[in-house]
């Protein structure tokens, strides 16, 4: 965080310097060209005025300036010049201040003239105003017969306007220095203060981990510009919270429903390696039987993994619920049998929906076979569907013993079961999550009823037709 922050001062302190420099620079130029107008203004009338004094008469031109005129031009150290010609370059007068020297022949036209630099024959830089004009006729009758026309330069000494322009530059150059060494004082300062927060964040965002994720950030005293931030952090931290917690149950029931198997087997084992003569096929086959136990429960879990942590491909494509029922109903109907449990189908052939047969196949053999498992000898397991417009509803139904309402919200978590079914090998808890996570892709619900005491009603609804494409994984 200091880093950003010096990265942040350093950036902020130099885009005050472009902003400031181009202010100051902007301020100069246009106070510079308010003054030099203002000078040529003041010379070209100045100029006007003198050449206003001027008369001719027979070809001769006489001035009569007054005394304040004089002195301008002819005192000592005088800052104010004038040169006059005629239009052919002959030159008629010259104020004293000249000297010997002379002024350029630039001249433009009345009433107004343009305004330029140049250098004096004393080495001093002045403004210079030159203009045409014909000089007033004494006699004017005379003047008519034989008129010519004059050009007069006059330039003034620009000494005072570049020591004025000058302090204006350093005036502005102090003050922009000031500004910025007082800028790059106080702002680390208060961005040290205003970051502080932020600071405080990243502090305690630094120290949690796998096993402090239930820390939450108060809003309390942060600015306002913080709280979306703060929230968002919360939202994730509680987000990661629960799926820690999902990981932590996992493990916990995955070893505890592993324990078991591995120990049949480890007892089995050691039990061969003890006494290898009293070896049997009954042994073997309890080993075989352990073993498919345990790979039902991964495969089962793996599916679940899967439909919950990566994209799963979900085909579209017309399924007889009718037929699949009855494929599904061939590998568990020896069972069945075997318990006297009858599967009960009330479904019209015709029944067809659009969607993915292998996650239908999958659905519908855990359904049947968690019935059976749960069933008690001689009951019914009942399956029909309901529609209405788009949607359907397909119900699988069978009594149950010691199961009531307060067990439904149990329905569908990872390895639940009541305890009276805690000694069954064939049964692993995993079924009906399962069936809630595929139920989910296929956008569909699965829900859990008992709307008479002792028989369970497991009810997959959704739409008829499902629209063809990769879904991505939902929580179950």
């Amino acid at each position: 965080m200091t880093t950003i922050r010096h990265r942040l001062t350093a950036r902020l302190l130099l885009g005050w310097t472009v902003l400031l420099g181009a202010g100051l620079c902007t301020a100069y130029f246009l106070t510079r060209t308010a003054l030099t107008r203002q000078f040529d203004d003041a010379l070209q009338a100045k100029a006007m005025a003198l050449s206003a004094l001027f008369e001719q008469d027979q070809g001769q031109i006489e001035l009569e300036l007054p005394a304040q005129f004089m002195g301008e031009f002819d005192a000592p150290g005088s800052t104010t010049f004038f040169q006059l010609w005629r239009a052919d370059g002959t030159v008629l007068r010259r104020s004293k201040s000249l000297g010997q020297g002379n002024l350029p022949l630039r001249y433009g036209t009345m009433p107004a003239s343009d305004c330029r630099d140049l250098l004096l024959p004393n080495g001093a830089m002045a403004r210079a105003a030159g203009f045409k004009f014909q000089p007033q006729a004494i006699d004017e009758t005379k003047a008519k017969i034989n008129p010519f026309e004059a050009v007069l330069v006059m330039a003034v000494d620009r000494r005072d306007l570049d020591k004025t322009l000058g302090i204006l530059a350093l005036v502005l150059a102090s003050c922009g220095l000031l500004m910025l060494a007082l800028t790059a004082g106080t702002m680390p300062v208060l961005l040290r203060r205003e970051l502080s927060p932020l600071d405080h964040l990243a502090e305690e965002t630094k120290h949690i981990d796998a096993d402090s994720l239930s820390t939450r950030f108060l809003n309390e005293g942060l600015p306002g510009e913080l709280t979306p931030i703060t929230t968002r952090l919360n939202d994730l931290l509680e987000r990661l919270q629960k799926a820690f917690e999902r990981e932590r149950q996992f493990s916990a029931d995955l070893a505890h429903e592993m324990r078991t198997p591995l120990a049949e087997i480890r007892s089995l084992a050691e039990l061969a390696v003890k006494w290898p003569d009293t070896r049997n096929a009954d042994l073997d086959r309890h080993v075989l039987a352990v073993t498919i136990q345990m790979e039902c429960i991964l495969t089962r879990l793996l599916a679940i993994a899967r439909s919950e942590h990566g994209p799963v491909p979900v085909s579209c494509e017309p399924v007889c619920l009718s037929d699949l029922i009855s494929m599904v109903c061939q590998p568990v109907q020896a069972r069945a049998v075997a318990r006297g449990i009858a599967i009960k189908v009330n479904l019209s052939s015709a029944f067809v929906i659009q969607s993915d047969p292998v996650l239908w196949r999958l659905i519908l053999t855990n359904l049947l076979e968690n019935a059976v498992e749960y069933s008690p000898s001689g009951a019914t397991v009942r399956i029909h569907c309901e529609t209405q417009a788009d949607h359907f509803t397909l119900v699988v139904a069978n009594p149950v013993e010691n199961l009531d309402a307060a067990d439904l919200p149990h329905l569908g978590q990872r390895f639940w079961r009541k305890d009276a079914a805690r000694s069954s090998r064939d049964h692993s808890g995993l079924g009906l999550s399962l069936v809630r996570a595929l139920t989910s892709l296929l956008g569909c619900r699965l829900h859990a009823s008992m709307k008479d005491p002792g028989y369970l009603s497991m009810a997959v609804s959704g739409p008829m037709s499902h629209p063809c494409k990769t879904t991505s994984p939902t929580s179950s």
